[in-house]
């Protein structure tokens, strides 16, 4: 018995001798397991740097896609905007119905019992404003664009328009609702019909379309600026 448990007791010794070596192997040293934690903790806070990029170069994607959408329909208001500007401002060309107001001086010697007449800057001024005040669009004198805001004045044998002298016979084409600007010119003891009892002719004629050239200069404001321009 007693040799039995020698025995016994030298393999249960020699089996605990045999694994201490493999475990030692499989086992880390604490630097180790230290090193590595590390490392992770390291990886963890630059996968959540990155993470943090990713949803900060999304947010600034969307912000540059909105920029654009919002800069898109600004710069296509501003166009029609613009668009609009030029038009009233007589820098396009434009068509349209209306009617032409055509007037001739009376020449002397050219019909017994009426007294010549000769048209002046303030008859023909009038006659363009009836068209305005008849709700004419665009209107041109004689080929020349002009706006509600264009002088004329008298000079020597003819009218000075912008800088351009005309002589008669002096037409006026006006773009608009060609019944209502013929019918305000029919108007009984109207404008129209005084410049006829002072001895003008005058013929009008309504055009389906009509074409008006643009104005060959834009420069209407030489001493005005807004406040604070130089």
């Amino acid at each position: 018995m007693a040799l039995f448990l020698v025995a016994l007791g030298f393999l249960v010794a020699a089996h605990l001798r045999s694994r201490e070596p493999l475990r030692q192997a499989s086992e880390l040293p604490s630097w180790r397991l230290q090193e590595l934690a590390v490392m992770v903790r390291q990886q963890e806070e630059a996968r959540r740097l990155l993470e943090a990029e990713v949803d900060l170069l999304r947010l600034k994607a969307r912000d540059y896609e909105v920029a654009l959408l919002e800069g898109r329909g600004l710069s296509q208001a501003m166009t029609k905007e613009l668009a609009h500007y030029r038009l009233a401002l007589g820098l396009v060309r434009v068509e349209g119905p209306g009617v032409s107001v055509t007037v001739f001086d009376t020449p002397p010697g050219r019909t017994e019992g009426i007294v010549p007449t000769v048209l002046e800057a303030q008859d023909l001024s009038g006659l363009a404003n009836e068209l305005w005040s008849a709700g004419a669009e665009a209107m041109a004198i004689n080929g020349h664009r002009v706006l509600a805001t264009t002088g004329i004045r008298q000079v020597e044998s003819g009218l000075m328009i912008e800088g351009v002298r005309f002589i008669p016979p002096y037409r006026i084409d006006a773009i608009g609702d060609a019944d209502v600007l013929q019918a305000s010119l029919a108007i009984r003891g109207g404008f129209v019909e005084g410049l006829r009892a002072v001895g003008l002719r005058i013929a009008i004629q309504q055009y389906p379309r009509l074409r008006l050239p643009a104005r060959t200069s834009s420069g209407y404001f030489r001493f005005a600026r807004p406040p604070g321009v130089p």
